[in-house]
């Protein structure tokens, strides 16, 4: 379900709704997936739209409305912050747009799908260690609503949303990956190491990139928080490339 907002004078908002981020907050949740608000080429005006926005807010009762903006887009992300969105992450969207040239820079880990008695120290592993992302870094989140929200989106990739490999002997595997493919593409989902086996990073990165290489896969894309920035020199190293920064901004509602 999207609901797409469209002003007389231009403006234009597309919203979603957010079933993952309402079951860890325990209230409905939105998302904005698209934005033309006044400022932006051709747009004179978005007063129509604005309340439209704020009437939809009230009619499904959420607690939280999401949004991330490319960072160019300062007028846009400014008339948000008016209407008392405020900013939370800066995202880095990052791309190895040719794999056949990978070259592996370190001797590659082991890898196996990640099996069932793996399943408990993955939870536990995506609950405890995940510091970074929409919710980690808003402030008016509690860190146990992180916490939940973590759990609740492994739970989604071992379900079967996500093919997920590992590295290290079960019942707690060093390292996992969740990714998704499609059309010659990859999607780095989620990703990390054990705290107390971070030095299985760049061999570990380094097999998934050589497993996606052999599958046929020609593009990999991923997205990391800038505040990341020990993951953000991993990928360096490994030869992605900063294709776009984004800006978060949350709107809490009573």
């Amino acid at each position: 379900m999207t609901w797409t907002l469209a002003g007389a004078s231009g403006a234009r908002l597309a919203i979603r709704p957010t079933p993952w981020d309402a079951r860890a907050l325990g209230r409905p949740t939105l998302d904005i997936t698209e934005a033309s608000l006044a400022g932006d080429e051709g747009v004179a005006d978005d007063t129509d739209v604005i309340t439209a926005f704020r009437d939809l807010c009230e009619a499904e009762q959420a607690g939280l409305v999401t949004g991330r903006l490319p960072a160019e887009r300062r007028i846009a992300i400014a008339r948000l912050q008016a209407i008392s969105f405020r900013y939370v992450e800066t995202v880095q969207t990052l791309r190895f747009a040719n794999l056949a040239r990978f070259e592996p820079p370190c001797r590659p880990a082991p890898l196996r799908l990640a099996a069932a008695e793996d399943h408990a120290a993955l939870l536990t592993q995506a609950a405890e260690t995940f510091h970074y992302g929409r919710f980690a870094e808003d402030p008016a989140i509690p860190p146990e609503v992180n916490r939940r929200r973590q759990v609740d989106w492994m739970e989604g990739l071992l379900a079967g949303r996500a093919t997920v490999l590992v590295t290290g002997a079960s019942p707690r595997p060093g390292a996992f990956m969740a990714f998704t493919t499609a059309d010659g593409s990859a999607d780095l989902v989620l990703g990390g190491t054990q705290p107390d086996q971070a030095v299985l990073a760049l061999p570990f990165w380094t097999a998934i990139l050589l497993h996606l290489k052999e599958q046929g896969i020609r593009r990999v894309d991923t997205v990391v928080s800038a505040a990341n920035i020990g993951v953000a020199n991993l990928y360096a190293r490994l030869g992605f490339q900063l294709t776009g920064t984004l800006v978060g901004l949350h709107l809490h509602r009573p």
